[in-house]
């Protein structure tokens, strides 16, 4: 823990100075964001900019406030061709409007029912009842918020919780935050192979682009509007490979053509109780000297990284409403490259509504056993752990950080979601999954020691009853270990929120 403190110590006034370095305008836009989980938001946001309406990588969560207002501001609205596209529009600004930007509000919540297995993009609950109260206050330069969640008979034995507040600046073009929230990292509806939200969010010190501009320099502006986000976060203690070890997290979203989204991801555990943690071995870690035998001893090993890419494209053939995307992520590095990927692959088709209306279905596939192009194919118990990270491995709290089935999974996904002009949002999805695959399952794997056959049906409605926010989620699970029983359960929650301000 001393030897984290001291990196933490090292970097923290090198992030600073580059953010004052660059900090050298006050644009006026907040400093506060949306948080992951916003189907709605992602939904008319991707609607926009699938319509040329507005350019803003949507790819990864949270967003911030400020980069939708930058985005509305050149709105073109000669292409807002439908009442399904006005309707999006004239929800998004009224999301960021005006009286909502310097504001002092509370919040209460409660959410109770029996959770399922799977965390989509937006899984309403995490514990089978939780209590929450909240207040936040954003303007133009800081923003603040505090989340305080008590959840009975917790998973990981923390009755009360934290997640979802952060504390934010804003310097020129860039947020400076400390902050508890979910990320979600992808373009997927089922799960990011590299940061999603199927574990709680960690306590993270992140830099994060304000607005996505382009570049000014000729040499780079085709690259078009880009987003950029660094953090760095501290794990639990308690593990049983490392105890506290750090969790580096780097993004960079671009949209160089109006119809495609590219990303670049990387993350890495590192540090931690017993290890080496200064500034070299964080430069060994950025620079990918990680292999030992090669470029470091098994005593300098930095820690476990994860690196890869995800795209977006719509409508690469022809001009229909539909996009394919995928995410690409290696396990391992290879001459500064990464390699041993685990893979996700989906397809999307939506629909305008002449009353404003909007439906969306998609097809997703994953496969999170690592794969190359080598003689050797497919490599069982490789991924989610790597060098001393090898017992809890690429996980927070019993959960994995990446994708919600682990190592060693296969899944399929059918989903749809139906977005009504008022703005309530209905899903419905269906899953199949083979957890655990391969000779020489782990045993440490949260989701299935053994190989496992998973199936689920999952409904959904999220909108406002008596001028009230409510969710309900409803599905039945069933789960067939190899050689047992199947069990097959009904899940499901009832969430209420009630907002206000003073």
């Amino acid at each position: 823990m001393k030897a984290a403190r001291r990196l933490r110590a090292q970097l923290r006034p090198l992030l600073v100075a580059a953010l004052l370095g660059i900090a050298t305008t006050q644009a006026q836009a907040d400093a506060g964001w949306f948080a992951s989980g916003d189907t709605q938001l992602r939904l008319d946001l991707q609607l926009l900019n699938d319509a040329e309406v507005i350019r803003l990588p949507v790819s990864y969560w949270p967003m911030p406030r400020a980069a939708v207002i930058h985005a509305l501001s050149g709105v073109r609205d000669q292409f807002v061709i439908n009442r399904a596209v006005s309707a999006a529009l004239e929800r998004v600004r009224a999301r960021v409007a005006e009286p909502e930007r310097r504001s002092l509000s509370f919040d209460t919540s409660v959410r109770a029912g029996d959770p399922g297995l799977w965390r989509d993009f937006d899984t309403l609950a995490r514990e089978d009842g939780e209590i929450g109260v909240g207040a936040s206050y954003n303007s133009d330069a800081w923003s603040v918020g505090l989340e305080l969640t008590g959840v009975a008979d917790p998973a990981d034995g923390e009755e009360v919780r934290l997640d979802g507040s952060q504390a934010t600046v804003k310097l020129g073009n860039w947020l400076l935050s400390a902050h508890a929230l979910d990320r979600w990292w992808g373009p997927g509806h089922e799960g990011s192979l590299i940061l999603s939200n199927n574990a709680r969010p960690m306590p993270t010190f992140m830099v994060e682009r304000a607005e996505a501009r382009p570049w000014k320099s000729g040499l780079l502006n085709w690259l078009g509007p880009w987003r950029m986000s660094f953090g760095l976060s501290q794990m639990e203690g308690g593990r049983r490979d490392l105890d506290s070890p750090l969790f580096l997290a780097w993004r960079f979203v671009v949209m160089p053509f109006k119809k495609m989204e590219l990303g670049v991801s990387r993350t890495a555990q590192f540090c931690g109780e017993g290890r080496k943690c200064d500034f070299s071995t964080f430069w060994d870690m950025l620079i990918g000297n990680d292999n030992i035998g090669l470029d470091v001893s098994g005593e300098d090993e930095p820690g476990n990284q994860m690196a890869g890419f995800d795209l977006r494209w719509n409508s690469p053939i022809g001009n229909l409403p539909y996009a394919v995307y995928g995410q690409y992520i290696g396990e391992d590095e290879s001459s500064y490259f990464p390699e041993k990927f685990l893979k996700q692959l989906g397809a999307e088709v939506w629909h305008p509504f002449s009353d404003g209306g909007i439906a969306q279905a998609y097809l997703e596939w994953a496969n999170t056993t690592c794969t190359g192009h080598s003689r050797f194919g497919q490599r069982w118990g490789c991924s989610y752990k790597g060098g001393p990270f090898n017992l809890d491995g690429y996980r927070y709290r019993g959960r994995n950080i990446g994708y919600t089935a682990d190592r060693d999974s296969y899944n399929w996904a059918l989903g749809s979601i139906y977005a009504e002009p008022g703005g309530d949002t209905w899903t419905a999805t269906a899953r199949y999954s083979k957890f655990s695959r391969g000779p020489n399952p782990d045993v440490n794997n949260p989701v299935a020691t053994i190989p496992t056959e998973y199936g689920a049906v999952e409904l959904g409605w999220k909108g406002r009853l008596f001028g009230e926010q409510v969710s309900v989620d409803l599905g039945v699970q069933s789960l067939e270990p190899l050689g047992a029983e199947r069990d097959t359960r009904v899940f499901g929650f009832v969430g209420w929120q009630h907002e206000f301000k003073p």
